[in-house]
């Protein structure tokens, strides 16, 4: 009998541990730190357009993407007119635009010098590098100077992990009244209808299509397209900055600041580009209801086009923390594109024997799709601005539900797959 207490006393015991441990990771989840890509962000200027002052405005207030480092570098927008090929600024010359703007203004040159905290005289450290990647700033530069950088492997880490992840958004932003698209998509389906020989299909067709019209002219959309580029940073180009451009308070040496002033080593790699728009629905009769709804609308634009971008290109991808492991949550949601049976891999931050970072699966997830965290900007707001919308009656919640194995415990690191 006494030993029957005895082990139900160690089950209570272990479990109420189990427990603890749980209650104390979930507290503590918001202080994980995780290596993050990092971002700069520049507007390309627009011609006017209707509600281009509102439009602008919500471009500079909208909160910078949460799962970046803030990478800014100076200029925040320019205008393509005085980067235009030719004076040539029509939508398909806009890459080269763009590029010719990043290369004239050494945009890459700068973003290698915040990364290193380039002071004006042309001294490097490694605190920023050390504090976004949790390594030894010190050491690192220590070894820099003792010219044994080479065999540090955390110089190697931070280069793979940190600076070639560093990364550029150029956006363009428009705003256009819904009844020109549709009525030239009307007018394409009128010629399309009237080769229907049958009259009774006929007119179901041109029924149809006046019904989609009237429905497609309503409002206007806000419509946001992005360029994406990446600094290129390799082995070759870590070995001659470090070699030839690298110097600290203890070895400052002009004709290495004018190489790295001068240099063109460092350049910006086009990945692509994605498009993404927001309707704007509702009463335009009131000024203030309608740029409030089109705030709402533009911010919602700049972050779908930012998921669109992470969904199409791997690189660009983030990782996520979990909250919490059982249940399966995370703190994303609606403003990073979810829907329901979206696909995660579930990975575990590793070091392995040469002190580098590597990223073990340790299985996958699905998205919840009837419990998906709406994180968009001003979620529900849209409702004040607009006293015709509807209310929702969805579940308020501040994280998103997975569906998988309950194997996995807070701050492992989630990223979305195909």
């Amino acid at each position: 009998m006494m030993k029957k207490i005895l082990l139900l006393c160690v089950v209570a015991f272990i479990s109420i541990g189990i427990a603890s441990a749980q209650k104390v990771d979930n507290s503590k989840i918001q202080d994980i730190k995780y290596r993050r890509s990092s971002l700069h962000t520049i507007l390309l200027e627009s011609d006017r357009f209707p509600f281009k002052d509102t439009v602008v405005a919500a471009y500079y207030k909208a909160p910078f993407p949460d799962k970046y480092n803030n990478h800014d570098v100076g200029e925040k927008s320019f205008n393509p007119k005085n980067y235009g090929i030719n004076g040539d600024t029509t939508s398909t010359n806009i890459p080269k635009i763009i590029e010719k703007y990043l290369a004239d203004k050494k945009v890459a040159n700068l973003m290698v010098a915040k990364w290193f905290d380039r002071a004006e005289d042309g001294t490097f450290d490694m605190n920023l590098i050390g504090e976004r990647g949790s390594y030894n700033a010190s050491e690192m530069q220590a070894k820099i100077a003792s010219n044994s950088a080479r065999g540090l492997a955390s110089l190697a880490d931070a280069g793979e992990e940190l600076i070639g992840n560093t990364f550029v958004v150029v956006s363009k932003l428009n705003f256009v009244k819904n009844e020109i698209p549709a009525k030239i998509a009307w007018e394409a389906s009128k010629i399309a209808t009237a080769k229907i020989s049958n009259s009774m299909l006929r007119k179901v067709a041109e029924f149809t299509a006046e019904q989609v019209y009237n429905k497609a002219r309503e409002g206007y959309s806000v419509w946001t397209t992005s360029y994406l580029y990446k600094l290129a940073w390799n082995d070759s180009i870590s070995s001659i900055f470090y070699n030839d451009y690298w110097m600290d308070k203890n070895s400052i040496d002009l004709a290495k600041k004018e190489k790295f002033d001068n240099t063109d080593l460092f350049s910006l790699k086009f990945i692509g580009s994605e498009k993404s728009r927001s309707l704007v629905m509702g009463s335009f009769m009131e000024q203030r209801s309608a740029e409030r709804l089109v705030e709402i609308a533009t911010i919602r634009t700049i972050d779908n086009v930012y998921s669109k971008l992470q969904k199409k290109y791997d690189v660009f991808k983030t990782k996520t923390p979990l909250y919490t492991g059982d249940p399966i949550t995370a703190k994303i949601g609606l403003k990073e594109g979810l829907d329901g049976g979206d696909k995660f891999e579930v990975l575990e931050q590793t070091i392995d024997k040469e002190g580098r970072t590597k990223y073990v699966r340790k299985g996958t997830i699905k998205v919840d799709g009837k419990q998906i965290w709406d994180n968009r900007y001003l979620a529900g707001q849209e409702q004040a601005a607009d006293s015709t919308a509807t209310t929702s009656n969805k579940p308020n919640l501040d994280r998103t539900f997975f569906k998988g194995s309950k194997d996995f415990y807070p701050g492992m690191l989630i990223r979305q797959i195909k």
